[in-house]
């Protein structure tokens, strides 16, 4: 039986649909990963504590780094918020590719039934035909 017109087609949706599937995971690489800094981020923080005694200068201190641990945060949830919309954006990317790719998965799948229909309908006459020449040839 031929190649199939859509099998070309069908290797290319499969090749665009396997990058768009390692895209998709890169990106749900790199969400678990900024979900992950900003969970440090928060654990961090959590341990940070003001002096209760000491100089000013340690108060100042400590104020800052707890203040810069807030902007570290901030800085987390805005990577966080980037790693879900780039995370939604690959799957729906994933999603369109798989769409074409069962859809011409389907087509090249209708066509090669449609030929193997007539491969058969061409065996059934012929079938026929020799039979018909054998009863010919009997009957004579």
């Amino acid at each position: 039986m031929g190649k199939s017109r859509y099998e070309p087609l069908v290797k290319l949706k499969k090749k665009s649909l396997d990058n768009a599937e390692r895209a998709l995971i890169g990106a749900n690489n790199a969400l678990s990963s900024a979900s992950d800094k900003l969970n440090r981020a928060y654990e961090y923080l959590s341990h940070m504590t003001l002096p209760t005694e000491g100089t000013v200068s340690e108060f100042s201190q400590a104020t800052a780094m707890i203040h810069a641990q807030h902007l570290s945060i901030e800085q987390c949830q805005q990577a966080l918020e980037a790693a879900q919309l780039k995370q939604q954006q690959m799957r729906e990317h994933f999603k369109a590719a798989m769409m074409e790719y069962e859809k011409f998965k389907y087509l090249e799948v209708q066509e090669m039934n449609a030929q193997i229909k007539m491969l058969k309908d061409q065996e059934a006459k012929m079938l026929d035909e020799i039979g018909t020449m054998i009863y010919k040839r009997e009957v004579l």
